[in-house]
């Protein structure tokens, strides 16, 4: 399976270089090294742990990186790895799972809808109830593996979301990925499809190549490999609603 490393290249997104793309397991180990500009050639990414970095001038345009909440060298290399493996336009890199759904969920103003699972992680559950109580957010949950009952429940106007699980967690459920896209989009063309891809990761399911708007991951699982850290990811399939996302994780941090 070839990954194309041609997208265009942002501070903290698609994958940067006209390379030759290699099949997925070398791309998992190859890091483009012109991604953080260092001046020491370290084998490694070096890892910044500052939390401001120094301007040139007071008019805003002092260099690429001013704080580390809007983004870091280290962050912006993560980022730009999980682009690539993704195949998404961008990717950001947060603390958690959770916090990765979050930002998702911001994007969801009050009296619209989402449509989700009936089998769900169980901290997103908490999230979507969370949001329906306190945010005025409808959630319906259905039975995603089958399409018609997510087709049942789409609204042109009122529909923002579609939240998907597959497989989910911790049924093992599976759904149409594909087929719930295209009907979401033909019936609702500014709802975003979004789908937790956890349980198979991007070595084992792309599904933003399926029509999906954003996939996102708790880091801690799969992409670790070993539950010694904590991360989430979000890949976006379009700049329009990388810029989106972006103006969440920098306003209110990650």
């Amino acid at each position: 399976m070839a990954i194309d490393t041609t997208a265009s290249s942002t501070s903290s997104g698609a994958a940067a270089g006209s390379r030759p793309s290699y099949r997925l397991a070398t791309e998992l180990v190859h890091i483009d090294s012109d991604v953080v500009k260092d001046n020491y050639n370290a084998a490694s990414v070096p890892i910044y742990q500052t939390a401001t970095f120094k301007q040139h001038s007071a008019d805003g345009e002092g260099g690429e990186y001013d704080y580390s909440r809007s983004g870091n060298p280290t962050r912006t290399a993560v980022e730009v790895h999980m682009a690539k493996i993704m195949t998404a336009e961008r990717a950001f890199v947060v603390s958690t799972g959770m916090t990765a759904l979050d930002v998702i969920l911001r994007l969801v103003k009050s009296g619209q809808e989402v449509i989700a699972g009936d089998d769900l992680y169980g901290g997103t559950n908490r999230l979507l109830t969370y949001v329906s109580q306190f945010n005025g957010v409808k959630v319906h949950n259905v039975d995603t593996t089958v399409v018609d009952r997510v087709v049942e429940k789409l609204d042109p106007i009122k529909t923002r979301l579609v939240l998907l699980e597959s497989p989910t967690n911790p049924m093992i459920k599976i759904a149409d990925i594909r087929t719930i896209a295209t009907k979401v989009h033909e019936v609702c063309p500014s709802a975003l499809v979004v789908v937790d891809n956890t349980m198979m990761s991007p070595y084992l399911q792309n599904t933003l190549a399926m029509g999906v708007d954003i996939e996102y991951h708790s880091g801690t699982k799969y992409l670790s490999g070993h539950h010694d850290l904590m991360a989430g990811v979000i890949g976006c399939r379009t700049k329009e609603v990388g810029d989106l996302l972006y103006f969440v994780i920098n306003a209110s941090g990650s």
